[in-house]
């Protein structure tokens, strides 16, 4: 209990230090000037009294007058305003016995001067009177919401049809409550008597009644508590999550809007004082309390709620979803606490601002939640525009929601008037979320247009080719020049927006942006002069795309690297190789570009023949294949020129060869090549013309041959011998 007692003596102390800064920074500046009084210009000339009259005339009155912080002052004035609270606690709770005469008091000015049936009667006549009122509201709720429950019903998980159901619910529980209201003040004003005491008791309690009503009905339209058969619920919660947490709503909210509104109905018969502040403080103890309480009790709804609005929730997501929860019962005792230190300082309490601020901090994460949901479901369904407004929408909730918030609090978020740092800071804070949600919806809009505009060139490119542009042949034709400059000029887009916003967000923020931008453009200098290469690599590219020499899809060689474009970057292309390999080559290395995908494709094939075949009846029959596969289905629209044969090119060791081609649309060469072997073979089988084959002769002798050759081969070796005999005998008589 000390360390109790201490953490919340400091909390105060904090928030009064809070409270006050604004009385600090007024006790801290200089002393305005005491105004002249009569007697004081009285001794005055006439010339001098011109010249002070000019003095106020050319002063000008925006000139603020400059402050200084000091630390004494400041110290002085927290103090002087914790003696303040201390000194008005003790006066409000040292009146605590006398909340027992509250009621009393309050029924004796409530029947002063009348019968002591008149309360009775007023009580009859309320309860009658809310009766028709709701019997109208209900009457009226079964006709003007039914269309919007059947909408709701209907709707598919994640359109926006479901979330304008939503609020059209919610647009036409608030009317009813409206004719609830109507109905009831018109009814008791027919069967009462006018007496001031009972109209304004009347209009207090219907006011509450009102309000109960449509928080009650605004819980039930979003946590749908019971049997959710239908998925029409907006909180992702379970039937058990939802009809707690809705009971609780409805409970809490039953109990301290009555609560509230008897307290006013004391202070509206004439009681008032430290008695009534102490009423006040109870009553706001108690909705505190049962705040928290709701709000703990259901933490893992909230969390399951937070974690639900993404199916693979990221690491600041599931930050939030473990931590918020936690969190979130701490606020309605701070809020509490701030408007009890403001009690005490003299200021009018503000009890809006608080209950906005606790209904907006529950409701935010789950629209956002919401919200995220959808996107993801039409993103799924290709559905990009709303898509893209669903995620607009996310950023958009504290545009919405501050106003409402400071609205409770009585702030101006756009004071005319600039004289603390506090507003400055809130009034940069608006203006930069105002450009980062501009921003964003400009880019989501163009983002939208571009991917459909690439979708566009997809599904063109997949009606011409019959292919995805994944699966299209090596050596294909690519993709438009659009398709190939849009990823780009999409990357373009989004760093110009980036930097725009980070230039007009610092110039909000007060920082000049001027020196910024020169000591960029001396840095860019500096990096083109050091990094030529970079700068080359820019600058070729940027000529080669002008050029239209490539594009996405297209086969290229350029020198050492061969394959498939890929990506296009700023300063480099992706090339992938028809084995697999991705290689990344910089424009400026590149100096000759081969395009094998352009405009057509020419394939020859070769073929041989004997020496013995018919080489007329040859070209006669290749001629005749061409014109059949002109007729077959699947390669006829290829073909820009037929397959013919262009006769005996060359000669070898195995017989003659014979050149063949044809044009055709660019990556279509291979699937038509498959073709044309087929049915030459079958053209060739048919005409029982065979193909030359490498063939290796060897020969084999019979008996008879390998024995005449062996009598040759002995009457050859005979007469060498005797030859060499007859040359030796010639040497020898010639020496002799």
């Amino acid at each position: 209990m000390p360390m109790l007692k201490r953490f919340l003596l400091v909390l105060c102390g904090l928030l009064l230090l809070s409270v006050s800064a604004p009385l600090m920074a007024q006790d801290a500046g200089e002393k305005p000037p005491a105004p002249r009084t009569a007697a004081d210009i009285a001794p005055l000339s006439d010339e001098e009294v011109r010249r002070l009259l000019l003095e106020r005339l050319v002063e000008d009155p925006k000139q603020k007058k400059t402050r200084v912080f000091n630390p004494a002052n400041a110290a002085y004035v927290f103090q002087r305003n914790f003696s303040k609270v201390r000194k008005r606690a003790s006066e409000i709770f040292s009146t605590f016995p006398d909340l027992a005469k509250l009621p009393g008091e309050w029924w004796k000015r409530m029947t002063r001067g009348r019968d002591g049936m008149a309360f009775g009667r007023f009580v009859v006549i309320f309860v009658l009177s809310l009766a028709i009122g709701a019997y109208g509201a209900h009457r009226l709720r079964e006709r003007l919401l039914r269309s919007a429950r059947t909408s709701l019903m209907e709707s598919p998980a994640g359109q926006p049809g479901r979330l304008l159901s939503f609020l059209g619910l919610m647009l036409g529980e608030t009317v009813v409550v409206i004719a609830l209201g109507i109905l009831a003040t018109a009814a008791f004003f027919l069967l009462t008597p006018p007496d001031g005491r009972d109209r304004t008791l009347f209009f207090f309690f219907l006011t509450a009644t009102m309000l109960v009503t449509l928080v009650i009905a605004v819980s039930r339209t979003i946590f749908a508590p019971g049997n959710d058969e239908s998925g029409h619920r907006l909180a992702a919660m379970t039937d058990a999550q939802a009809t707690r947490l809705h009971r609780s709503i409805a409970g809490t909210a039953t109990l301290s809007i009555f609560a509230f509104f008897s307290c006013a109905s004391f202070s509206a018969v004439g009681i008032g004082g430290d008695v009534h502040d102490l009423l006040l403080m109870l009553v706001g103890a108690m909705t505190t309390f049962l705040l928290s309480a709701t709000l703990w009790g259901s933490r893992r709804a909230i969390a399951d709620d937070i974690l639900a609005g993404s199916s693979k929730p990221g690491a600041v997501r599931r930050m939030v979803a473990s931590i918020w929860p936690a969190v979130f019962p701490l606020v309605p005792p701070i809020l509490y606490i701030i408007m009890l230190v403001n009690l005490f300082l003299g200021a009018p309490p503000l009890y809006g601002g608080p209950l906005l601020t606790i209904f907006a901090l529950l409701m935010m994460p789950i629209v956002e939640s919401a919200l995220s949901r959808m996107a993801h479901r039409l993103h799924a369904r290709g559905e990009s525009i709303g898509s893209a407004l669903a995620r607009v929408g996310r950023f958009a909730l504290p545009a919405f929601a501050l106003p409402i918030v400071a609205s409770g609090w009585q702030l101006d978020l756009f004071p005319v008037a600039n004289e603390s740092l506090g507003t400055k800071i809130a009034q940069a804070a608006v203006e930069v979320a105002i450009t980062f949600f501009i921003a964003y919806a400009l880019w989501q809009a163009i983002r939208i247009a571009i991917d459909r505009q690439i979708e566009k060139e997809d599904a063109a490119y997949m009606a011409e080719h019959g292919v995805d542009t994944m699966e299209a042949e090596q050596g294909g034709a690519g993709l438009s020049r659009a398709r190939t400059l849009l990823p780009l000029a999409k990357r373009t887009i989004m760093i110009a927006l980036g930097a725009t916003v980070t230039l007009m967000t610092l110039s909000e923020l007060g920082v000049n942006t001027g020196p910024l931008l020169a000591g960029a453009g001396v840095v860019g200098l500096a990096i083109g002069f050091g990094s030529q290469t970079l700068v080359r690599d820019i600058v070729t590219g940027f000529f080669f795309l002008m050029e239209d020499a490539f594009r996405l899809g297209e086969y290229l060689d350029v020198g050492d690297v061969k394959g498939t474009v890929e990506q296009i970057s700023i300063r480099s292309m992706k090339l992938r190789h028809h084995r697999g390999a991705l290689n990344t080559v910089p424009f400026g290395s590149v100096d000759v570009i081969q395009n094998f995908s352009r405009d057509w494709a020419i394939m020859k094939l070769r073929i041989r023949v004997p020496f013995e075949t018919d080489l007329n009846k040859v070209r006669k029959l290749l001629k005749k294949v061409g014109q059949e596969m002109m007729t077959e289905e699947m390669i006829k629209d290829d073909f820009l020129q037929p397959f013919k044969a262009q006769g005996a090119v060359d000669v070898d060791d195995y017989g003659f060869v014979i050149s063949t081609k044809f044009m055709c649309k660019p990556g279509k060469q291979f699937v038509i090549r498959r073709f044309a072997f087929q049915a030459m073979q079958d053209a060739f089988e048919a005409a029982d013309i065979p193909f030359a084959k490498p063939q290796v002769r060897v020969v084999v002798e019979t008996a008879d041959e390998a024995e005449e050759r062996s009598g040759d081969a002995l009457d050859a070796g005979a007469g060498a011998a005797a030859s060499i005999i007859s040359r030796e005998a010639a040497a020898k008589a010639g020496a002799t």
